[in-house]
């Protein structure tokens, strides 16, 4: 899970397929060709009714799907982009526009000590 504050305001349930999951799990780096992570974002929306039972501000709901994100692994590939390939759909299932896809990799690769994945493994 990951959440982000400020103009997003979303958190995210990030999934990886075999490859990733034991990446991770193993402390892997850098991930392997074949690794595919996905972010599936959600609108954060507190819970006025879970935080009325806690007596503060503290709960939080999924709101509506924002977009949905990939992060594939190939090397030779995507080597122009730290070997990964990026992807974005918007919630009603559309693609976003190339300028926008060429803000991906510039934003990752502030995290190149953990080839550009931003989310770690929690057990």
């Amino acid at each position: 899970m990951a959440h982000e504050e400020g103009n997003l305001n979303s958190f995210a349930s990030i999934l990886g397929n075999d490859i990733a999951i034991k990446a991770y799990r193993e402390g892997r780096l850098p991930f392997p060709d074949g690794a595919i992570i996905a972010a599936l974002h959600y609108r954060f929306i507190p819970s006025a009714e879970n935080n009325k039972a806690f007596g503060r501000d503290q709960s939080c709901v999924a709101g509506a799907p924002t977009n949905v994100q990939f992060m594939v692994k190939d090397s030779k590939k995507y080597a122009a982009t730290g070997g990964w390939g990026f992807g974005h759909f918007n919630s009603d299932g559309k693609t976003v526009d190339d300028a926008f896809m060429k803000t991906c990799f510039p934003c990752h690769q502030k995290m190149k000590e953990r080839d550009l994945v931003f989310t770690r493994y929690s057990p």
